[in-house]
């Protein structure tokens, strides 16, 4: 097949250069609603590796938005059943799959990226994104949706405010999936209920869409960007663009943690499980490592350590550690 043929009508787009978009590599997290949609569109338009992300399983409850899927795929998962359909829409390009849970990504397919496309629905996701984003050094483009709303947030690292600066929807909003789970979300969730989000394809559709075109715009390099961050509400036709500022003392971008002059308040003698506590409070981690003259913490333990001193410290909401200065203190002071 003629690959100049294929691409021809947007080619003829002044300023196009669809060999950069063949040789992009872009990794896409979340392959339910917007996910769906924003894959489809990367490999219709030649984008020329694309990384499907998604551990869980199709639920009849997707097919009224996420166009990927049939009824005879209910039960199976979802980037598996993505990726055999993307390739068939588009033979010429390259598409890998990882049926496991992000966290566990293998590193061939985080080097050499181009660009994330986060297309999750729950906060500690789109913060482990974020930091993978940061720690890759390559953009990231978010989008979320909530019934007649949506957003799309572009994150250029160190240039522009990350997800952690200046986070807009608080954490419990943000924390709740827009879809019930399929089965292998069901073995990993809590006891607790799950809250279900309204979603509607309209929606899924212009969010994915907006999100596609931004890609395409940062891949190609022509246009300008979104100024960190678009809100749509679909309800009135109406987009509001936020133009957001960087925080100096961000955990995951911030120069103050960048330059590592942060510092963290640690009490002699205190157990290590209460200065966990601390930091999963401040940062809003959900179980946070310790290690310190490369020592892992025991949550046992007492704090052994002096002013000064350094200590990484890992989550599962971060692609990678960040660094902070200890500064002891007694109980007293």
């Amino acid at each position: 097949m003629d690959e100049s043929e294929r691409y021809n009508r947007q080619s003829i787009i002044p300023d196009w250069d669809q060999s950069k978009l063949n040789s992009a590599k872009v990794l896409i997290l979340g392959i339910g609603a917007t996910g769906s949609y924003v894959a489809t569109n990367l490999a219709l338009t030649g984008v020329g590796e694309l990384i499907l992300v998604d551990f869980d399983t199709i639920e009849e409850s997707n097919l009224n938005r996420q166009l990927l899927f049939r009824n005879q795929d209910i039960g199976k998962n979802k980037a598996l059943v993505a990726g055999e359909r993307l390739q068939e829409l588009n033979p010429q390009i390259k598409i890998s799959v990882h049926t496991k849970n992000m966290e566990s990504l293998p590193r061939k397919y985080t080097r050499g990226l181009t660009l994330i496309a986060s297309c999750l629905d729950n906060f500690p996701g789109r913060r482990w994104a974020n930091s993978l984003a940061l720690r890759e050094r390559v953009p990231m483009v978010s989008g979320g949706m909530y019934a007649f709303l949506g957003n799309v947030q572009t994150v250029l690292p160190y240039e522009t405010p990350c997800f952690e600066c200046q986070p807009l929807i608080s954490q419990d909003k943000l924390s709740q999936a827009c879809t019930p789970l399929g089965e292998a979300r069901k073995d990993m969730a809590e006891e607790k209920e799950e809250v279900k989000l309204p979603s509607i394809s309209p929606i899924s559709s212009i969010i994915g869409g907006l999100m596609t075109q931004e890609i395409v715009k940062l891949l190609i390099s022509v246009g300008r960007p979104i100024n960190n961050y678009l809100f749509y509400d679909g309800l009135h036709n109406a987009f509001t663009e936020l133009e957001l500022s960087r925080n100096p003392n961000c955990p995951i971008c911030g120069e103050n943690y960048k330059l590592k002059e942060a510092e963290v308040i640690a009490f002699k003698g205190e157990k290590v499980s209460e200065f966990k506590n601390r930091i999963a409070y401040a940062f809003g981690m959900a179980d946070p490592m310790i290690t310190l003259r490369g020592k892992i913490l025991s949550p046992d333990d007492t704090i052994q350590c002096k002013s000064g001193d350094k200590i990484l410290v890992l989550d599962e909401r971060l692609a990678a550690p960040i660094a902070l200065k200890i500064k002891l203190k007694k109980v007293e002071d």
